[in-house]
């Protein structure tokens, strides 16, 4: 870290302009502040099947695995999909 040594009329003078907030000082723009809620995505055709097809598996069988459960769901999924 460098050490800054300066006056206190020139601190002053820093602050000063610094509290100004003249904005032609900058050197980037500043970002824009998003404004709301972000945009949701919309849903694919095979994520909502998928969602029916592992509501369904965890209804019928809640004490397997989810990654055993997934397996079924996925392949479950491509079948209605395929029809």
């Amino acid at each position: 870290m460098a050490t800054v040594t300066m006056t206190i009329e020139e601190y002053e003078a820093l602050m000063a302009l610094v509290r100004s907030n003249d904005t032609s000082l900058m050197t980037s723009p500043a970002e824009p502040v998003p404004s709301g809620k972000p945009k949701k995505r919309r849903k694919s055709k095979y994520k909502a099947e998928l969602g029916r097809q592992l509501k369904m598996l965890k209804k019928k069988h809640p004490r397997t695995k989810v990654t055993a459960l997934m397996k079924r769901a996925h392949r479950e999924t491509r079948k209605a999909l395929k029809r």
